[in-house]
Formats: structure tokens, C-alpha cells, sequence
């Protein structure tokens, strides 16, 4: 946004969860949207031939892959 624009996208809604399974459900799910949204970026960047950014999504979607084991992990401690 260019000094003394106005925005021209909205956040994301925020989900809350009514009890810690649900909330760590839905926190799954969004760092699987994150994932899917940063190897999108990482494609487009390939596109257009911005290899560093590339590399530097990529290094993000590994850590967001390690958020989701963990928030796997523990959902399975909630397993019957």
C-alpha cells in the first residue's frame, strides 16, 4: 500500500475453538493452508525467476511442516 492508500485486501477470519481438541484441530488446518500457500509462492517465484525467494518459501514451509507433526502429534494424544 503506497503511502495514504487504502488497503485493498482483508484478513482472514479468525476460528476459535470451543474446547483444546477442536482448537488444535484448527490449528492443523491452518498451518496446512499456510503450506499449501507458501509452495504456491514458491512456484510463482520459480516462474518468475526469483530463485533466492524460492529457497527462502522453502525454508519457511519447513517449518511450518514441523508445526504441523507437532499439532499431529498431538492431536493423536486425544485418541480414544
Amino acid at each position: 500500500m503506497a503511502p495514504g492508500g487504502e488497503p485493498t485486501t482483508e484478513r482472514a477470519p479468525v476460528r476459535l475453538g470451543s474446547t483444546n481438541r477442536e482448537r488444535i484441530e484448527l490449528a492443523l488446518e491452518a498451518e496446512r493452508d499456510t503450506i499449501r500457500r507458501y509452495t504456491e509462492r514458491v512456484d510463482q517465484a520459480a516462474a518468475a525467476g526469483e530463485a533466492g525467494l524460492g529457497v527462502s518459501l522453502e525454508d519457511l514451509i519447513v517449518d511450518e511442516t514441523g508445526h504441523e507433526e507437532e499439532l499431529e502429534m498431538m492431536l493423536r494424544e486425544f485418541a480414544d
